[in-house]
This record gives structure tokens, C-alpha cells and sequence, in this order.
């Protein structure tokens, strides 16, 4: 399999032209956002909502090729339950149902984001492969550091999608910039780790994102800084 060599800026460069074509006004304030009709106005294919997993271990697919996947009933494995074949043409983006059910719109942004970032950066990497190939984002596993080891091709295309999502959703300027406005040093010294993950909270909410995505952004934005067990944070220079 294909992959190309993106550098972090290349990945950030594409993401905010990519935000830009959508609505430069996202670049220079937080509001709320439509993922799916980011992939209408600048991807122009479907997308749909089946249980793609039984144990929410993949997420998002994109179909390269046209032809169908292996879909599941209901969210849950019971005794005897069989996948099912879903006809998708070329281009097609499956998200799993169970991200629309259970309040997660912030982890289903992300998601999205990341199957639209496939298609604006990894269609040729796919191009060798069989007819019917659909591409499947598995739930990512990070280190504490928000850092993912890179072995195989799919690490780096799966990193890939990931930054390139993370610079979407959250552009770094604008991050920045809204954690300056909404970080009080007196308030963090009386409650400390209660007010960051209350902030965090905050801010994932302003960008359309997850707690757990925009605390890995601010760390490796070198904003926050992990404190030992990969949960509590604390800001860089206070």
C-alpha cells in the first residue's frame, strides 16, 4: 500500500485550506459546525449511518471503490446475530450509528472530519488496491502524550487523517487564542485540575470537538502539559 511522506506543517497547511474552502470564517472564530454538510459542499458524495461494528471498534469507512460493505443489526453482539451486506458507491462515507445515539458530537465530528481528510489526502494511496475496497478507521490508540507509534502504512495514513482533523476542528491560532481569553491563573491555583478539565470542556464544545481530542491538541500544542498518569494536565508556564 501507498503513503505519502506529510510533514506537520504540510497536514496543517491542507487542513486550513481545507477549512477555508469551507468557511474562512471558521478561521477566525469558534462556532458551531455541520460536518456532513462539509462533505456535501466540498466533497460532493454520500454518506450514512450504519452500526459498523458490534463492539464500536471501527468507527468511520470510506468506500474507494464501489461495491458494499458488512454492516451489523443492531449496536450490541447477540447469539446468533450476522452481519449484512450495504451496496455503497464510490466515495461513500459510513459513520457508525452508535455516535449519533449516545450524546457523542464531539467524537462524532472528529470522526467525519477524519473520513473527509482520507478522501482529500489518501485516494491514490488506495488506488492499487481490489475492486470493493472500502477503508476502515479503527478506534485510535494513543500513548499518554497523545503520540501514536508509526509502523505500518495505515499508521501513517491513519495519523495522517487524525492531524489533518485536529487542525480542522481546531486551528491552531484560534486555540490558542481562545485559551488565552479563557484561562485565569488566579482561578487555576484555587481549583486547579477541576478548572482545567472544566475549561477543556469548555473549549471543546467552542470548536466541535471531544474533551479527550482537545486535550491531546492543546498538549501537543505545548499549551498543556501532562502530569504523570496520561489524565491530569496542567498549563505550560504558569
Amino acid at each position: 500500500m501507498l503513503y505519502f511522506s506529510y510533514s506537520q506543517n504540510q497536514l496543517e497547511k491542507q487542513a486550513l485550506e481545507t477549512l477555508a474552502s469551507y468557511d474562512k470564517q471558521l478561521l477566525v472564530t469558534p462556532k458551531q459546525i455541520d460536518v456532513y454538510d462539509v462533505i456535501e459542499k466540498l466533497l460532493d458524495v454520500p454518506y450514512d449511518w450504519k452500526y459498523l461494528t458490534p463492539d464500536q471498534s471501527i468507527l468511520g469507512a470510506t468506500a474507494f471503490n464501489p461495491g458494499f460493505i458488512w454492516a451489523w443489526p443492531e449496536p450490541v453482539y447477540r447469539v446468533g446475530m450476522k452481519p449484512y451486506k450495504v451496496p455503497v458507491e464510490k466515495g461513500t462515507i459510513l459513520i457508525d450509528s452508535t455516535l449519533t445515539e449516545r450524546g457523542n458530537i464531539g467524537r462524532e465530528n472528529f470522526t467525519v472530519m477524519h473520513e473527509v481528510f482520507h478522501q482529500v489526502l489518501h485516494k491514490k494511496c488506495f488506488r492499487n488496491e481490489p475492486p470493493n475496497y472500502a477503508h476502515f478507521s479503527k478506534n485510535p490508540e494513543y500513548d499518554s502524550n497523545g503520540h501514536k507509534k508509526l509502523k505500518t502504512a495505515i499508521d501513517y495514513i491513519e495519523y495522517q487523517a487524525n492531524q489533518c482533523a485536529a487542525c480542522f476542528l481546531m486551528p491552531r491560532d484560534l486555540v490558542i487564542e481562545t485559551f488565552d481569553k479563557m484561562f485565569s491563573r488566579t482561578s487555576y491555583s484555587r481549583l486547579k485540575w477541576i478548572y482545567i478539565d472544566n475549561l477543556v470542556r469548555e473549549m471543546a464544545y467552542e470548536f466541535n470537538s471531544s474533551e479527550t481530542a482537545m486535550k491531546y491538541r492543546l498538549n501537543n500544542l505545548k499549551i498543556l502539559r501532562n502530569v504523570g498518569d496520561g489524565k491530569c494536565y496542567e498549563p505550560i508556564n504558569i
